[in-house]
């Protein structure tokens, strides 16, 4: 009797990346403050895994994880690895799942307090002497707005900021403020300690397929580019249906609202 098991649908690839050439990118220590958040656990670890498996990441590619939670290595290797078979867009493939989570660290500590800092500081270093090169250095800051600030300035009071014989890169995830002014307060705060190429502004929603298409929908569209303005669109509503809720981040959505968060 022939197989009747369900076929996996095949993983959808970014087309966005079609022709693009991919360059060499080198070894590379990745901290993600607020790792074990729910932006972490749904976007930036399964993302990070869909990189591995692409072929996308560097050879070499470690990864320090950092919130408030107490936990070993082990345990956070563990929530890392069922986040990534939670939420990967592809099935995880426990070989290239396993390589990607063989040099994991986990620092537990509030985001101003300086023994995070010196830890992580530590595991740096620990990589670089364990594999004989200088690590390029990325940090993640998948926290709230709140800690943008304390979080660089930490970085920068201990020397976290630059590393002689590599790169350093701040990701910062928005909301960036809640208005102009805070905007400004919080880099004019960022760039008193980093040098503006070394930060990335990201807005993970901007960068889905779908938005990214309606410039090219409006412009390229000569019924509608005429009409699209305030002269003729009475509201704008957006659905974002979602099968759960705001879960652990009640206090997040009091200070930033729905409409923040997603635009």
């Amino acid at each position: 009797m022939a197989s009747t098991a369900k076929q996996e649908p095949p993983a959808q690839e970014n087309p966005l990346s079609e022709g693009l050439e991919r360059l060499p990118v080198h070894p590379t220590t990745l901290t993600i403050f607020g790792a074990v958040g729910d932006l972490s656990k749904r976007k930036l670890l399964p993302a990070i895994y869909n990189l591995a498996h692409e072929g996308a990441l560097p050879e070499r590619f470690n990864l320090i994880g950092s919130s408030r939670g107490v936990m070993s290595d082990d345990e956070f290797r563990e929530v890392a690895r069922e986040s990534i078979r939670s939420f990967s867009r592809r099935r995880a493939d426990e070989k290239v799942l396993s390589a990607l989570l063989e040099h994991v660290r986990y620092v537990a500590g509030s985001f101003d307090d300086p023994e995070v800092y010196e830890q992580i500081a530590a595991c740096n270093r620990e990589f670089d002497e364990q594999a004989g090169i200088v690590f390029d250095r990325a940090y993640y800051l998948a926290t709230a707005p709140a800690f943008f600030s304390v979080v660089v300035g930490r970085l920068g009071e201990h020397g976290l900021d630059h590393n002689e014989g590599s790169e350093v890169r701040v990701v910062i995830e928005k909301p960036i403020g809640t208005n102009l002014r805070e905007a400004e307060e919080l880099n004019r705060s960022v760039l008193d300690v980093l040098d503006e190429e070394q930060v990335y502004r990201i807005d993970h929603y901007l960068g889905k397929e779908t938005v990214q298409n309606m410039l090219a929908f409006r412009f390229a569209n000569g019924l509608f580019e005429p009409v699209w303005n305030r002269n003729y669109i009475d509201y704008v509503q957006i659905t974002s249906s979602e099968d759960i809720g705001i879960g652990t981040r009640a206090g997040y959505y009091d200070g930033s609202g729905a409409l923040r968060d997603l635009v």
